[in-house]
């Protein structure tokens, strides 16, 4: 697409805005031709955000940024197979400074100048060649040679030129008449197609009025009847609450009752605990009375066994006492023999003899400690026993009498 054919389409952007609402069909054609490519297509959809605007926007980008040469031309093609006729005449008219209108019939055109033009330049050659072979008039040289050829040339520059120009006045005022038949053609054909759409838009109001009516009365229906189920509803729904709120005080009755009868299992259980407490507590009392009426029994047997025992303790007692008296007789009676003996001996010993001194003085010693222990025991009093009283369940304990220091065995 070179710089005319952009500058056509940017001078026509507002109106090939207004007019291309559904670019889908347009693209199509255009990748059928292989100027798109289905890239180009995700590319207009994705564009953000997708409003017919900004496709449009990004499609004459992409249009005018195709390197293909034919693009306006396939472009104008895509526009007269989807019968945007007006916008391809549009295009074409567009007049750029220095420029003339594009059509479609230009090469044609061009191909008839062309012949044209070559017809006449044939024609005007073997006249100049025909007016100059039978005149028999000798050129006289080359200089004059050349003065004859540029005036040939000039004259036939100058019929060339004026039958080029009447024939391009020709062919434009042609063209013109072809153009503005084409016109009223296309003109009579949109005014046919204006009036078939016009006619089928009307025959299309008269049956959405039908419709709408139809619509209408049946909404009228329908809120009546909305009206009714919503008035139904209301009563529904104070039923509802009525048997809701019975409901509830339903529920409240039965969770006190539940709560009560919940506090009341409570208690039953804490009852029977207590009740297996007092059982089990009067199970251990009857095992207690049992266990002491056995232990009371045995305290008796004990309590005789005791008796009996002491008794013979007390005799036996008497009997030590007897023995600890005669004992004391004859330790006195052996102490006093012995002072005898001791003292007749120290009279008697030689005083030179110390090892016989010693001796004595260790033996009186020993007397004399014994003689103390027996002073000890003598002067000590012998305690009795006393009774005691047994109880149910206690014992009574008879001391023994330990033995005096000194007694013999």
């Amino acid at each position: 697409m070179n710089r005319e054919q952009r500058k056509r389409i940017t001078q026509n952007i507002t109106n090939l805005k207004e007019r291309l609402v559904d670019l889908d069909p347009i693209i199509d054609r255009l990748i059928e031709k292989d100027v798109f490519s289905l890239e180009h297509r995700e590319k207009i959809e994705h564009v953000s955000p997708a409003t017919p605007q900004k496709k449009f926007n990004e499609f004459i980008q992409l249009l005018l940024a195709s390197p293909e040469p034919n693009t306006y031309f396939v472009f104008l093609e895509a526009l007269t197979e989807e019968r945007h006729h007006y916008m391809a005449e549009r295009l074409q008219n567009t007049v750029i400074s220095g420029t003339s209108p594009v059509r479609h019939s230009s090469s044609y055109s061009r191909e008839r100048a062309r012949s044209r033009g070559t017809s006449a330049m044939s024609n005007r050659s073997y006249d100049h060649s025909g007016a100059s072979g039978p005149v028999g008039v000798s050129y006289g040289g080359p200089p004059a040679m050349e003065i004859t050829m540029s005036r040939l040339l000039t004259e036939f520059s100058g019929k060339l030129s004026s039958n080029i120009s009447s024939s391009l006045q020709k062919m434009r005022a042609e063209d013109k008449q072809e153009m503005e038949k084409r016109m009223d053609d296309k003109l009579a054909s949109f005014k046919k197609e204006w009036n078939e759409e016009k006619s089928s838009l009307l025959r299309m109001n008269e049956s959405a009025i039908t419709n709408l009516q139809a619509s209408v009365e049946k909404l009228r229906r329908s809120n009546e009847e909305y009206n009714r189920l919503s008035e139904k509803y209301d009563k529904l729904k104070e039923m509802q609450k009525e048997m809701r709120e019975r409901e509830n005080e339903r529920w409240q009755r039965l969770s006190q009752a539940n709560a009560e009868r919940a506090q009341l299992k409570i208690a039953n259980d804490d009852l029977k605990t207590q009740i297996q407490k007092l059982q089990e507590k009067v199970a251990t009392l009857e095992c207690e009375n049992s266990r002491l009426k056995e232990k009371d029994c045995q305290s008796q047997i004990d309590l005789e066994h005791l008796a009996i025992e002491n008794k013979t303790l007390m005799q036996e007692l008497e009997e030590k006492d007897k023995e600890r008296l005669a004992l004391k007789k004859e330790v006195e009676m052996a102490y006093s023999r012995i002072s005898d003996v001791v003292k007749f001996q120290r009279e008697k010993s030689e005083l030179d003899d110390v090892t016989y001194k010693s001796a004595l003085e260790k033996q009186s010693e020993k007397l004399n400690e014994i003689f103390e222990v027996v002073n000890n025991l003598n002067s000590k009093e012998r305690p009795r026993l006393a009774s005691r009283n047994l109880y149910i369940g206690g014992s009574g304990i008879v001391p023994k009498t330990p033995n005096k220091q000194g007694e013999k065995k």
